[in-house]
């Protein structure tokens, strides 16, 4: 599948056009993507960071286009997650980008990071397990 139309998927789901983001790059067991910071996106509204749960999403949506790019009439479901945040995510754009290190018949197993202006400086790193029915 290729980027443009992986993006116009992501603008039918509401959460997703909420979430403000558009994949950059997408192959068999990868996905990238850009996040334009919002005011919504706010967590801590006197230092302006991004809410936790909204870097959490960013990074589960990620992983989800990258376990199941075309958005199959039965989703890929998160089942388990697990997110270490690092460092505070300031104002500006976030990046992440999903790693699918297992994909079986009933299961998937994929690792997300998040990054600001390097790649080497991790907001957050996180492990999304989904359910492939």
């Amino acid at each position: 599948m290729d980027v443009q139309t992986a993006n116009a998927n992501v603008s039918r789901v509401p959460f997703f056009r909420f979430l403000n983001f558009e994949i950059r790059s997408l192959d068999n067991l990868h996905a990238e993507a850009e996040m334009t910071f919002d005011d919504r996106h706010i967590g801590n509204p006197i230092m302006e960071y991004y809410h936790g749960g909204i870097i959490a999403s960013f990074m589960e949506a990620t992983a989800a286009i990258a376990v199941q790019p075309d958005f199959a009439d039965v989703p890929a479901k998160p089942i388990n997650l697990t997110v270490d945040y690092l460092r505070p995510g300031v104002k500006g754009p976030l990046f992440a980008r999903a790693n699918v290190t297992r994909k079986g018949k009933r299961m998937a197993s994929v690792s997300v990071i998040t990054w600001q202006t390097d790649r080497e400086k991790a907001v957050a790193e996180g492990l999304y397990h989904f359910l492939l029915v």
